[in-house]
C-alpha cells in the first residue's frame, strides 16, 4: 500500500521533509531545515556541534534518524555501519532553506530532481556562503584525514579536490516526464518568491499523488501557478499535499501593487533610497529595478546578488549589465583607497568576489555619498555598517520583505531600527507574501478535488477543516498509509 511519512512541515511553516511510497519506490518531497525547531536551541553563536555529525540534529529531533539516506563520512565519524541506500530520490520544489538546506546531510549517491534555476540557486549558496552547513551541490568527505607530501597525516579540505564529490542531479523541464524506480513524476513549474520554484504530480497504478511546493497567484508569474492547477487537476489526484501557509489569512496581495508602492515612495525621496529584501527573491528584484528605471534612478546590487544574476543568465529577469554593483569597503579597506596595487585591493575579498570588483559597472560608497538621489539601493541588515561609509542624508528605507516570526528575527529588526535611527533614516514597507491566501488555497483546492487533503508547511492546519471535509490532520514522523 502507498504511504506518506511527514518527517517535516507539520503544525509549522517549512522544514518540508516528506516521504512518499508506493509500488517498491521512496521518495522524498523536500529536505529542508525546520526553523521553528532550530530557533527552540539555537542561535547565532549556538549552533549545533560539527564534532558530533549528525548526533545533534538526532537528538534535538532536527533531522529523522533513517537509516540508509545519510552521509557515509557522518555516519563513519559516529562509529555507524555503513548502510545500503534506503531512498530512490529527493524531488525538491525550490532552493529555500527550509526546503534544500538539509541535503547537506543526504548521501551524495541520492538523486536529485529539480529545476535548473534551482541549482544555480543552491550552487551559488554554496560557493559565496559562510553556512558550514553548505555542502549542498558538492559534498566535501568530511572528519577525513590524507597523507600529505611529508607523509604525515593532514585534513582533508576542498582543495584536495579528489575527496570533493559532485551530487547527482537531474535537471527537470515542463512537459517532461521521468521515471523513478516504478513512478513516472512530473515537474510544474509555480508562481512564488523566487526563480524555479515547482510543484510535482507523481503517477503510479495504485493512485496518482500532487505536492504543491510553496505556491502563490499574485506575482508576476502567477500564470505558472494557474497551469499547474489544471494539470493537477488533469491527473485526479488521490492524495494532494498542499502548502497553507496563509491559511489564516484574506489579505491580498500582488507583485503589481508592490511596484506602485514602491515607484511612489521612491518618487517622494530627496536623497538615497534603500531597499531591504529577500536576496534570491529576482521577482521582487525586478520589481525594484523598474521602479528605480520609472524615477530615472539607478539600481545598486550587493556583491552576492550580482553573483546569483550573472549566474541564473537567461533565467533571471534582468541583466547584470543593467544595474550597478556596490563594492563595500572589506578587509583593510583598501578599495577606497588611491594608487592601490590592483592586486593588493583584491586581497581583501573572497575570490568569488574579485570577478565583480573592477567590472565597468561596478561603484564604491564614494559614489552614493557624491550623487545619493541618483540611486536605490539594494540592502540588508548584514550589509548596513556601510551607512558609516555612505553617511546618507535625507535617506529612506523601504521594506520589501516579510516581518519577523522568530525573537531571534526580532532582536535583528530592534539592531536594525537602530541604525535607521541613528542616520536619521525613515522606514516604509511594501511587501507581497510568496504564498496563497486563504482564498487562493480554497479555490486551488476545489480545483484539484482530490480524495483526500494533507495541508502542510502551516501553524494551522486545523483550519483547513473549516472549508473541506476530507482533511488528514498529519502528525510528526507517523505513517499514513493511503
Amino acid at each position: 500500500m502507498p504511504s506518506l511519512t511527514f518527517y517535516g512541515g507539520v503544525n509549522e511553516i517549512g522544514g518540508n521533509k516528506i516521504l512518499f511510497e508506493a509500488e517498491g519506490t521512496k521518495l522524498f518531497l523536500d529536505f529542508g531545515m525546520s526553523f521553528n525547531i532550530a530557533n527552540q536551541y539555537f542561535a547565532e553563536f549556538l549552533q549545533p556541534r560539527k564534532c558530533t555529525a549528525l548526533a545533534d540534529f538526532f537528538d534535538l529531533g532536527l533531522l529523522p534518524d533513517i537509516k540508509g539516506i545519510y552521509r557515509l563520512d557522518y555516519l563513519k565519524h559516529m562509529s555507524r555501519p555503513a548502510e545500503e541506500r534506503s531512498v530512490d530520490a529527493v524531488l525538491l520544489s525550490h532552493a529555500h532553506a527550509d526546503h534544500a538546506q538539509y541535503i547537506h546531510f543526504l548521501r551524495t549517491d541520492i538523486p536529485i530532481y529539480c529545476t535548473e534555476a534551482t541549482k544555480i540557486i543552491l550552487q551559488a549558496l554554496e560557493e559565496t556562503g559562510s553556512n558550514p552547513l553548505s555542502d549542498l551541490v558538492t559534498a566535501c568527505d568530511a572528519f577525513t584525514f590524507y597523507t600529505n607530501k611529508k607523509g604525515n597525516l593532514s585534513r582533508v579540505t576542498r582543495k584536495n579536490t579528489e575527496f570533493v564529490h559532485e551530487r547527482v542531479y537531474h535537471l527537470m523541464e515542463p512537459e517532461d516526464r521521468v521515471t523513478i524506480g516504478s513512478l513516472e513524476i512530473e515537474m510544474v513549474p509555480v508562481d512564488h518568491s523566487l526563480p524555479g520554484a515547482c510543484g510535482y504530480i507523481i503517477y503510479s497504478d495504485e493512485g496518482n499523488l500532487v505536492y504543491t511546493g510553496d505556491i502563490r497567484f499574485h506575482g508576476s508569474n502567477q500564470a505558472l501557478s494557474e497551469i499547474f492547477v489544471e494539470k493537477a487537476k488533469a491527473a485526479e489526484p488521490k492524495w494532494l499535499v498542499t502548502e497553507g501557509t496563509r491559511i489564516d489569512s484574506t489579505q491580498q496581495d500582488s507583485e503589481a501593487g508592490v511596484k506602485r508602492e514602491i515607484t511612489q515612495l521612491i518618487a517622494t525621496a530627496k536623497g538615497l533610497v534603500f531597499v531591504e529584501h529577500p536576496i534570491r527573491d529576482l521577482d521582487r528584484v525586478n520589481t525594484i529595478f523598474e521602479a528605480a528605471k520609472a524615477n530615472k534612478r539607478e539600481f545598486v546590487v550587493t556583491l552576492k546578488l550580482a553573483y546569483l544574476i550573472e549566474a541564473l543568465g537567461d533565467l533571471a529577469p534582468l541583466s547584470l549589465s543593467d544595474v550597478k554593483i556596490l563594492v563595500p569597503k572589506k578587509g583593510w579597506g583598501l578599495i577606497s583607497k588611491d594608487g592601490i596595487d590592483s592586486k593588493l585591493v583584491e586581497q581583501d575579498y573572497a575570490i568569488w568576489e574579485r570577478a565583480f570588483i573592477n567590472r565597468e559597472n561596478a561603484i564604491t560608497c564614494n559614489e552614493l555619498r557624491k550623487k545619493p538621489e541618483h540611486y536605490v539601493v539594494s540592502m540588508n541588515l548584514w550589509e548596513i555598517n556601510q551607512l558609516t561609509d555612505i553617511q546618507p542624508k535625507s535617506a529612506i528605507w523601504i521594506k520589501s520583505s516579510c516581518e519577523p516570526f522568530c525573537e531571534e528575527m526580532e532582536l535583528d529588526e530592534r539592531r536594525k531600527r537602530n541604525w535607521l535611527d541613528h542616520f536619521g533614516i525613515k522606514e516604509y514597507f511594501a511587501h507581497a507574501s510568496g504564498h496563497a491566501s486563504v482564498q487562493e488555497l480554497k479555490a486551488l483546492i476545489n480545483a484539484i478535488n482530490p480524495d483526500r487533503l494533507y495541508p502542510v508547511h502551516t501553524e494551522h492546519p486545523e483550519l483547513f477543516k473549516d472549508f473541506f471535509n476530507n482533511v488528514v490532520l498529519v502528525e510528526q514522523g507517523k505513517k499514513w498509509t493511503l
